[in-house]
């Protein structure tokens, strides 16, 4: 497997977080491929149980910090959910992370391979005052997502 060669524009408009713009010009939807590792479980916590993801060394990351709409690869099932990439702020971290929360699945992921589509970038990462008002944030992320790709008209990228 060849890692993609991302033009400059694409590149650019990703690290600027214009996701939409960066699929037109790539004729795809971006994606990275990671295995799932164990994190600090603070997702479960919150009620927003996430896969965090050490990337594969063929997935090189160009995106900006944030929240983003995206359809997961497990196996050959593709699902929606969504996906922040950054420090966590919040809980005072400073080594990068991604992670990803899959809507309608519950099952064990350590270990397994993920390939994330990403679709829309719907916020920058934030540093919250308190957990409920980060708890808050992620479920009207979740809704919107939702809505998102409910709404989309674009086939699925696995099907491509």
């Amino acid at each position: 497997m060849k890692t993609k060669k991302i033009p400059l524009k694409a590149r650019k408009a990703l690290a600027e977080g214009n996701i939409r713009e960066a699929n037109v010009l790539l004729g795809d939807y971006y994606s990275l491929q990671g295995t799932v590792i164990e994190g600090r479980q603070m997702g479960r916590i919150l009620g927003f149980p996430t896969a965090n993801l050490k990337l594969n060394e063929l997935s090189p990351l160009f995106l900006a910090n944030g929240v983003y709409a995206v359809k997961i690869k497990h196996h050959t099932a593709l699902y929606n959910g969504m996906a922040n990439i950054g420090i966590r702020p919040t809980f005072e971290q400073h080594e990068l992370t991604i992670e990803v929360n899959l809507f309608d699945f519950s099952d064990d992921l350590y270990g397994h391979v993920l390939t994330l589509f990403f679709i829309d970038r719907i916020r920058d990462e934030m540093k919250f005052p308190n957990l409920e008002a980060l708890k808050h944030q992620i479920s009207l992320d979740k809704n919107r997502i939702q809505e998102l790709l409910s709404g989309r008209n674009q086939p699925d990228p696995y099907t491509k």
